[in-house]
């Protein structure tokens, strides 16, 4: 690893971004299994906003997930 300090903060922010994107995608699956009248305007835009919530949620996970793993040395060969 090449900086250990920067590492643990980085992983510190990933677990973070994970469970707001673990919370957001739990608030979607509620709203796509209790939608009864799928033809609603509103359940519409609701779904299509908490989507996008879901989405923007994961790519921030994912960012940081990538940051973090560029600073991994891989192992010695032998």
């Amino acid at each position: 690893m090449k900086d250990v300090g920067n590492c643990e903060m980085l992983r510190t922010r990933m677990d973070d971004a994970f469970c707001v994107y673990s919370r957001e995608a739990e608030k979607l699956s509620v709203l796509l299994s209790g939608s009864r009248d799928l033809s609603s305007w509103t359940l519409y835009h609701d779904l299509l906003k908490q989507r996008t919530t879901e989405v923007v949620a994961y790519e921030k996970y994912r960012n940081i997930k990538d940051e973090l793993f560029t600073l991994i040395n891989p192992p010695p060969t032998e």
